[in-house]
């Protein structure tokens, strides 16, 4: 992939091809929320919920049918 020096003075439009968040990064500063610790705190807390009542059986079993169903964590 080509890499392009990005100006504060250049448009918006560009060819195709160009990934726009990485423009975005550069000009203005802008942080993905995937890459924010609280989002990525709430998302984790939120997968934990179904665990919180299950035994250790329960948690193991939870565990594999999420591996098997390739279904990816926030750890």
């Amino acid at each position: 992939m080509k890499m392009v020096t990005i100006k504060k003075n250049d448009y918006i439009y560009t060819p195709v091809g160009t990934c726009v968040t990485e423009r975005w990064k550069i000009i203005h500063g802008w942080q993905a929320p995937s890459e924010l610790k609280e989002y990525q705190d709430k998302f984790k807390y939120y997968q934990e919920l179904p665990m919180r009542k299950l035994d250790d059986l329960g948690k193991q079993e939870y565990e594999a049918l999420l591996k098997k169903n390739k279904v990816v964590r926030v750890r």
